[in-house]
């Protein structure tokens, strides 16, 4: 039975579909939006179509950034977050479409809406630091961040705990706003507090209130806690390595039942707040040792998200460098830029303090390089000298070699079967290899 192409019927599926869609065509041109982009962005239709993302960005500044610019740059889908001239804030993954030259023929942009989500009053100087989200800048083009990403999304109309894990600088209170923001949840508050930062003897009072008058000092009026207040919202904990056992035990119930009491009180209070948790510790070894509760891990570690290490996404390095280049450029009103020396190296380095790190870095380097162009020298240079061990491997080699082999042989070739043939594999394999390097 042949189908045949109903327009009608095309249009009420574009134009009715949960998410936003954005078609570009190869030269970064706007070709139609459907009716969910319109409303969620403020733009419609006759304003953008026509116009080159490059423009919409830097000449209209409609939008602050577009997944499609980084998909045309680097050849691959990209994931980002950026902020519209009408004040939306909004999550884009591009996919981009090739023809039979490998050549990007169209960029399917997906949208989520991220605009609406409201804090709780500042906990503690630390908190303080971090706790609001930024607008935008959330940028991803590596496959093991997108994993992440399609992650957070598949769990958008749940309120199931998660536990975040990585290393310190990795960006796991992004995740965690990203998460909120995603879900139905998102009109609600996003309460965060660091459970390192806040002294033993105060952290149940944050967390779970008290009366009037249960304990000396306490304020007159009593208080809410922080799960009280982020009712119908989300709590992101935070260092949860950090939380007293004394807490922990309350935790617990909490997370079975969803009641707790006050401190000093009576009264048993039910509230509707998702948990999500954030260590950069390896948890299971605390359990091991004592100094965290076995039955609150397996409570918190219902989706465990791992948040790969800067050094494990290198994909990402390049384009995150460039975004903070960017924002600190027009902070400082500064004209610099990178040597593509620099940017390589960038590349090779271990980042110990991944992409807070990374964004320290470029800060210091912009502020205290006299020189417009950014080499290796001015960074050894701003590092006291202190070179990073590159962490090239006879892996790495073989593996950027690998590529280069795999790109080639896909512009020579149309089918993987004339690839395995020209480079004496299987079909199979060469399938795997195209998997692997992210080229299929």
């Amino acid at each position: 039975m042949e189908l045949k192409f109903d327009e009608s019927l095309f249009r009420t599926v574009f134009d009715n579909v949960y998410n936003g869609i954005y078609v570009v065509d190869g030269e970064g041109r706007t070709l139609l939006v459907n009716k969910t982009f319109e409303m969620m962005s403020g733009f419609t239709n006759e304003e953008l179509a026509g116009k080159t993302l490059y423009d919409l960005v830097h000449h209209y500044k409609y939008f602050s950034g577009a997944a499609s610019l980084l998909v045309l740059e680097r050849k691959k889908p990209a994931t980002i977050t950026y902020k519209t001239k009408t004040g939306k804030n909004l999550l884009v993954k591009g996919k981009p479409i090739l023809n039979n030259k490998n050549e990007i023929e169209l960029i399917i942009n997906t949208i989520w809406d991220l605009t609406v989500i409201k804090y709780n009053d500042v906990l503690d100087k630390d908190t303080a630091r971090d706790s609001y989200l930024k607008e935008e800048g959330f940028i991803a083009t590596s496959e093991k961040m997108t994993e992440v990403i399609d992650t957070v999304l598949k769990l958008s109309n749940t309120s199931t705990t998660i536990l975040l894990t990585g290393e310190t600088g990795v960006g796991k209170s992004v995740v965690a706003e990203m998460v909120h923001r995603t879900s139905k949840r998102k009109n609600n508050k996003f309460l965060k507090i660091n459970c390192g930062a806040i002294p033993e003897g105060l952290i149940e009072s944050e967390l779970f209130g008290y009366e009037p008058g249960s304990f000396t000092g306490a304020d007159k009026k009593g208080k809410l806690g922080i799960f009280e207040s982020a009712d119908k919202g989300t709590v992101f904990l935070d260092e949860i390595s950090e939380l007293p056992l004394s807490a922990q035990s309350k935790l617990l119930l909490f997370l079975q039942d969803k009641e707790f009491f006050k401190i000093g009180g009576r009264k048993s209070i039910k509230t509707d707040t998702r948990i999500i948790a954030a260590t950069n510790k390896n948890l299971w070894e605390l359990v091991k040792n004592g100094k965290f509760r076995e039955d609150l891990y397996y409570r918190l570690n219902v989706i465990p998200i791992n948040v790969p290490a800067l050094r494990e996404r290198t994909d990402d390095i390049p384009v995150l460098a460039k975004y903070f280049l960017n924002k600190f450029n027009q902070h400082y009103h500064a004209y610099k830029y990178f040597s593509e020396e620099l940017l390589e190296a960038f590349q090779s380095f271990n980042w110990p303090g991944n992409v807070r790190e990374l964004e320290n870095v470029i800060e210091r380097l912009i502020l205290l390089s006299p020189n417009q162009e950014l080499t290796t020298e001015d960074f050894y240079r701003i590092q006291q000298k202190r070179k990073i061990v590159p962490k090239k491997s006879l892996q790495n080699m073989l593996d950027k070699f690998e590529y280069e082999i795999l790109v080639q042989a896909k512009k020579e070739h149309v089918t993987t079967r004339k690839i395995a043939k020209s480079l004496g594999i299987s079909q199979p394999k060469v399938v795997r290899l195209l998997k692997k390097h992210s080229l299929n």
